[in-house]
């Protein structure tokens, strides 16, 4: 299904900020900030490679083959932080972190990681029965949590891009009530133009930005900003990663209730609310 209402403009966010003041105050006005450049380090190339690996062993997988392969938890769901040593050594890169101390302080959990592969063709709907694109990360929104996308193949409006509304991430907003309501269509981008420019009006019109990234680049979103993602016209699967960090201040638990394990990835944790791990050590 296309993400329809979207102009096609790239994000003016770039990365010529003279000073850590300028950056910070961009995300926490606007809900979002980047690129930044980490380049073709040995993590990055180490994770697209054992994501190139998972999926072509999955594919093949009722082929017999004369030895098991070594088992990979490259493309686990959201706990990945916790169980490949591949996605947690690229999710804590050094500049990447110093970018999330400086939002939210210096001490740090790493609380979800996951890899995400869009084959050509997917329209970057994330609920497969209804179609859904336009999301909220309702947790992260929560715990006013940090979340970085690093684009481990390129992220452009050909292979697939992250797309966000500006602001959006002050709103409050429960897009799935607001969608059964008959308010909003969550797969049609322009439809959730008219809703954010209903709900506030001090901040119409509102837009559209697209965040493209080049191999090796990063981005970042707050929290309860709305977002989505375009479709992959190109012929070539498109891989990502996305990691969430908080503060130790605030309890980390999912929508049953249970504790998310994070790991301390900067400084301490002397409030003791969360459910600590240890780095994992497998790929």
């Amino acid at each position: 299904m296309q993400t329809t209402g979207y102009s096609g403009k790239s994000s003016t966010s770039q990365t010529n900020f003279n000073q850590v003041e300028q950056k910070v105050a961009f995300f926490e006005k606007e809900g979002f900030v980047g690129p930044f450049t980490l380049g073709q380090t040995p993590s990055l190339v180490a994770l697209r490679d054992a994501m190139s690996q998972a999926i072509e062993e999955a594919q093949n997988q009722e082929q017999k083959t004369s030895s098991s392969p070594m088992e990979s938890h490259v493309m686990d769901r959201r706990i990945a932080h916790t169980t490949s040593k591949l996605v947690y050594d690229l999710s804590t890169e050094p500049p990447i972190l110093d970018d999330v101390a400086d939002f939210l302080g210096q001490n740090l959990l790493f609380w979800m990681a996951e890899t995400i592969s869009r084959e050509p063709g997917h329209d970057g709907h994330i609920v497969e029965k209804t179609g859904q694109i336009w999301h909220i990360d309702v947790i992260n929104g929560w715990i006013k949590g940090v979340h970085v996308s690093i684009a481990v193949t390129e992220m452009t409006m050909k292979t697939g891009c992250l797309l966000v509304i500006p602001r959006t991430h002050k709103y409050d907003a429960d897009l799935v009530v607001l969608a059964e309501a008959g308010e909003c269509d969550l797969t049609d981008a322009g439809s959730m133009i008219k809703l954010a420019d209903r709900m506030h009006p001090e901040n119409a019109p509102h837009k559209i930005e697209a965040i493209q990234m080049k191999a090796g680049q990063y981005c970042f979103t707050r929290g309860g900003i709305w977002h989505g993602v375009s479709q992959n016209n190109d012929s070539r699967t498109r891989f990502g990663l996305v990691a969430r960090f908080a503060k130790p201040d605030v309890e980390i638990k999912g929508f049953s209730g249970n504790p998310i394990p994070c790991i301390i990835v900067r400084g301490e944790d002397s409030y003791h609310l969360n459910l600590l791990t240890n780095p994992p050590e497998n790929s």
